[in-house]
């Protein structure tokens, strides 16, 4: 006698949701910021102000801002890199860390924009005034 064995069913995958490659602004109380990437959905972004380890530990309350938003992660990973270059020197940017690998084809139609944080910027003096 044959014994009939009963096939697994396959599983309907949900339909991925599309990505939304963001680069955003986490704000101190103090005046001090981050600028950072994240592709998270927008329930996880709500909820996401950075990888930071000053970020993490923090523990008062923080303020988001959403610079710009892409479709691809080339075009924000770029966009982030030359906005944390762009603050590089005001002592409220927090980013020390600069990490990029992007290929250029992808990115023959970037338009960088313009943005400046929030708050008082009158300690700061863009590098291109002072040189």
């Amino acid at each position: 006698m044959s014994k009939k064995t009963k096939l697994p069913t396959k599983r309907k995958k949900k339909p991925a949701e599309k990505k939304i490659h963001r680069v955003y602004c986490t704000y101190f109380p103090d005046g001090r910021y981050y600028i950072g990437y994240s592709c998270k959905t927008e329930r996880l972004f709500e909820k996401y102000y950075g990888s930071s380890k000053i970020v993490k530990e923090y523990e008062g309350e923080l303020f988001k801002e959403t610079i710009v938003e892409y479709d691809t992660r080339n075009k924000a990973k770029l966009q982030e890199l030359l906005l944390q270059l762009q603050q590089f020197n005001d002592p409220l940017c927090l980013n020390d860390m600069l990490h990029i690998r992007l290929n250029r084809r992808h990115l023959k139609d970037f338009a960088p924009i313009r943005w400046t944080p929030q708050g008082d910027t009158r300690t700061f003096v863009p590098r291109i005034i002072r040189d």
